[in-house]
């Protein structure tokens, strides 16, 4: 019947789905049948690059699919199966279970200090989000000395996601996997690790309360998680979503006794169903008391969703929604504002706060102004190319701010909030009012291209990775440097793939990388420091480039195997979203990526600079 439908061009989506929907209310006795029904849609031939394949879920441990349609984004597709059907579900799809002896297989510290005082606190680096690092030897004259010292393999990793906070003597590690690692910037030991039991999603915070330091992660079951960063142990846990459907992305931020919470959504993938009643979560931001864990104010980026029209199915629509805050917020403590970057809106009508910047005030909540990037941008998982009823009317480009805003005063003075945009775009605002000072356009953007992740600063220069993929008229992918006075290229490393493409355009496997992969650009978050800036490329490769005129000093190609410290198996893989983190005269890179089609990998990586070469 179904083949019927699909070879039959008289008969329209709207019967198909009907019939999906029909078809649905049967009981279902194995795990290929739910999945058939629920699943294979969009996993069987993705046509959104941010839906996994079903072959490479199943190279996913059960941990993380069952994970992932319990407490993640998959959940309401679930919704009415009893937990041993999901369990059938989550044992179709992948074979794969954790090894039951993984820490034991750890290589432990002898020596389990650990200092609390940090060199990167957070996702940003500093209060200002530069992601700049002073605190370290590394400069344009050597550089080209940086040894790999070790090699950390994340048991039962495929995704390099989580930014590390580090201290004088630690690295503290979040990963997709759960685990909360606290490992020797020396050695590469593990001198404690915290189970959180649910994908750990934001980069790792530390920070002090009452002069102990601890450390924060944000989980996909929207619990932020806090722990003892001395010994792992739990301080605090606690479910902060604002709806079913909130995520925790961006980092929390600690300031003045408040930790900043921001609060993304996953409305955006949940659309894709065409009975759910898209949408009504939207982003937001708390401001959580560090003295009594309470709640002091939150922030949200839209009004609340009101029934909008029916869909082509009948199924009522909601709006306004999305506006989600995927990003790490800034602190203006000479302004007492806190700037976000939002995403698009999920359903119609778009609203004004949608790609936009947003200040703050610090104390209460209350919105000081807003400058939005792109209007009109209503979006959602099914305005791909097999367009699905519940695409907004508007069916924006996608063009979220996902690279955090950063606060820098030029050597002229200048205040100015930097915002790159997946636009292509980068905007120099007045951190008073919001009013744009200069704008540069670095390339067409895209849903998962221009500004993707982040940027860095260095003095009058910001460092500006474009991860335009090649399909896209106009791509520009590259590294770009701009003078924060102007706006103006002050120099440019333009992306390409160097080699005959192997026609193998999806990872698969840990070992099955393409020989010359598919995916090339630069969509990590740079780093930067002294006279030097870091950017990690789709292809696996990471730069160090000198910020005066951008001349390469020093590369390294991690797509390979490594010797890991655990003894577990260890490859690296395409560089994205954390990408790379310097601290004294140490480079740690984040190898291996698995969304998107891209190469997986689980790796932490440590260079240093011998004493001898500073």
């Amino acid at each position: 019947m179904i083949q019927f439908l699909l070879s039959h061009q008289r008969h329209t989506v709207k019967a198909f789905l009907l019939f999906c929907l029909f078809y649905s209310l049967y009981v279902f006795g194995s795990g290929e049948e739910i999945y058939k029904e629920k699943c294979a849609l969009c996993h069987e031939k993705p046509t959104d690059p941010k839906v996994p394949h079903r072959g490479t879920m199943a190279k996913y441990f059960q941990s993380r699919v069952l994970d992932t349609l319990t407490v993640g984004r998959m959940a309401p597709f679930v919704q009415g199966l009893s937990e041993d059907e999901v369990q059938k579900v989550v044992e179709y799809v992948t074979k794969r279970v954790p090894d039951p002896d993984e820490a034991g297989k750890l290589l432990r510290c002898s020596d389990e200090t650990v200092s609390g005082e940090p060199l990167i606190a957070h996702w940003g680096v500093d209060e200002h989000n530069t992601r700049y690092q002073p605190n370290s030897t590394i400069d344009a004259s050597n550089v080209g000395s940086l040894k790999l010292k070790w090699a950390f393999d994340v048991p039962e990793s495929r995704t390099m996601r989580g930014y590390p906070a580090v201290s004088t003597d630690t690295i503290f590690l979040p990963n997709t996997t759960g685990k909360l690692y606290a490992i020797s910037r020396e050695t590469g030991c593990v001198k404690w690790f915290f189970d959180a039991e649910a994908e750990i999603r934001t980069a790792a915070h530390l920070f002090d309360i009452d002069e102990t330091p601890v450390v924060s992660v944000g989980l996909s079951s929207n619990e932020l998680v806090v722990v003892n960063a001395i010994d792992g142990a739990l301080v605090h846990r606690e479910n902060v979503a604002i709806f079913q459907q909130s995520m925790l992305t961006g980092s929390q931020r600690a300031f003045g006794g408040d930790l900043y919470i921001p609060l993304s959504a996953m409305d955006v993938a949940l659309a894709m169903n065409p009975m759910y009643p898209c949408c009504v979560s939207h982003g937001g931001v708390h401001a959580m008391s560090l003295a009594d864990w309470s709640i002091r104010w939150t922030a949200h980026t839209t009004e609340d969703a009101k029934p909008t029209y029916e869909n082509e199915l009948g199924v009522q629509m909601q709006g306004p929604s999305g506006a989600p805050v995927w990003t790490t917020p800034a602190i203006d403590e000479k302004r007492n504002q806190l700037y976000i970057g939002t995403g698009e809106n999920t359903s119609s009508p778009a609203t004004h706060t949608s790609d936009a910047i947003i200040a703050y005030d610090l104390a209460t909540g209350a919105e000081k102004w807003i400058f939005q990037g792109t209007e009109n941008d209503a979006f959602n998982m099914a305005c791909g190319r097999r367009m699905g009823p519940n695409c907004p009317k508007e069916r924006g480009p996608d063009f979220d701010f996902g690279a955090s805003p950063i606060l820098t005063t030029t050597s002229k003075g200048v205040d100015l909030v930097l915002a790159g945009q997946k636009s292509g775009d980068v905007w120099a605002l007045n951190p008073d009012n919001g009013e744009l000072v200069w704008h540069r356009r670095l390339s067409p953007g895209s849903a998962l291209g221009g500004v993707h992740w982040g940027m860095t600063v260095i003095g009058d220069v910001v460092v500006v990775p474009i991860a335009d993929p090649e399909f896209v008229e106009g791509a520009n992918p590259g590294v770009f440097a701009l003078d924060t006075n102007t706006g103006e290229i002050v120099w440019s490393h333009k992306a390409s793939r160097g080699c005959e493409f192997s026609g193998f355009r999806r990872a698969l496997t840990l070992s099955a990388w393409p020989s010359c992969p598919w995916q090339y650009a630069f969509s990590a978050a740079p780093a930067s420091a002294n006279d030097v800036a870091f950017a990690g490329s789709l292809d696996g490769r990471v730069f160090a480039f000198s910020v005066a005129d951008g001349e390469i000093l020093w590369t390294y190609d991690t797509k390979q195997e490594f010797e890991g410290t655990n003894g577990t198996e260890a490859r690296g893989g395409a560089i994205d979203n954390p990408g790379i983190a310097v601290a004294g005269n140490q480079v740690m890179v984040l190898s291996g990526y698995d969304m998107f089609g891209q190469m997986p990998g689980n790796v932490l990586l440590m260079f240093e600079i011998s004493t001898s070469a500073m």
